[in-house]
């Protein structure tokens, strides 16, 4: 996965603006495509100047359970999701897509064969068997005062 840093972080209005309509790309984490997962990474990058953790297996493309399976040591549940916040959908046990917790019910996520997207968090419910929200650990709530 190769990204490129930003100097400045964006807002979280900014970064939808920015990636809104933007083609699904698997194994992709650019400003001009994305997948699922490098949506979060980018997210966190362009609008909180943070690196989350990524597993080797991802850009050796494995399975999206296996590099998740690789990834949640690095995430907390949390029951109170903030704006940028990460929501799983499984299906079963096994998690089929991550999309960005947006508020008040709203999604960003990119979706397989299609764009980066708002949906609503009913459009996760129906195309999966539960919800999960995380929270990166290492990043703190104090800094999302400025997001809108």
């Amino acid at each position: 996965m190769t990204l490129q840093n930003s100097p400045v972080c964006v807002t979280s209005d900014a970064f939808a603006k920015l990636m809104l309509g933007k083609p699904y790309t698997d194994r992709c984490c650019h400003v001009d495509a994305v997948d699922c997962w490098g949506l979060i990474v980018l997210y966190y990058r362009l609008c909180h100047g943070i690196n989350v953790h990524h597993d080797d297996s991802y850009d050796n493309g494995g399975s999206f359970s296996t590099c998740f399976d690789g990834e949640i040591n690095f995430w907390r549940d949390t029951d109170s999701p903030s704006i940028g916040d990460v929501v799983v959908a499984y299906r079963g046990s096994t998690p089929i897509h991550v999309a960005l917790w947006w508020g008040r019910d709203k999604i960003l996520h990119a979706r397989e064969k299609t764009a980066v997207r708002f949906d609503r968090l009913l459009t996760l419910e129906r195309l999966s068997t539960k919800l999960r929200f995380l929270t990166y650990a290492s990043h703190s709530r104090s800094e999302d005062a400025g997001i809108t």
